[in-house]
C-alpha cells in the first residue's frame, strides 16, 4: 500500500520548473503545457531588466513592481502576449524585496 506522499510526489514534481537563466527559462516555459498549472521558481534577478520570453505562442514579458500596498514586497509577473495563438500561461508571484529566489504561480488563460 502506498502512501499519499509517495504518490502525489512524482506528479507534483511534473508541474514546478527551475530556471537559472533566461535561457533555460525560454526553453523550459515554452515547452511547458499551456493547458496544465504550473509554478516556475526563478533568481529575482531575471526580472530586473523587463526582458522577454519568447515562445511560439508569443512574446511573454518578464517584469517587477514594487506592490502598492506592501512596499517592501515586490509583485512578479510573467505576462502572456494579447494575442491569442493556442493555449497561454499567465504567471504571478509575490516575494520580499530582498530575496533571490521567487515563485510564480502559472494558470492557463
Amino acid at each position: 500500500m502506498a502512501l499519499l506522499g509517495q504518490t502525489a510526489a512524482p506528479a507534483l514534481a511534473q508541474q514546478i520548473i527551475q530556471a537559472g537563466s533566461h535561457g533555460e527559462l525560454r526553453e523550459k516555459f515554452c515547452a511547458a503545457d499551456p493547458r496544465k498549472e504550473i509554478v516556475l521558481v526563478l533568481p529575482a534577478r531575471l526580472f530586473v531588466d523587463s526582458e522577454q520570453v519568447i515562445c511560439d505562442s508569443g512574446p511573454y514579458k518578464l517584469y517587477r513592481v514594487v506592490s502598492a500596498y506592501d512596499t517592501d514586497d515586490f509583485e512578479y509577473w510573467l505576462d502572456p502576449p494579447f494575442h491569442e495563438r493556442g493555449k497561454r500561461l499567465g504567471c504571478d508571484g509575490k516575494a520580499g524585496r530582498h530575496m533571490q529566489t521567487v515563485a510564480l504561480n502559472c494558470r492557463p488563460l
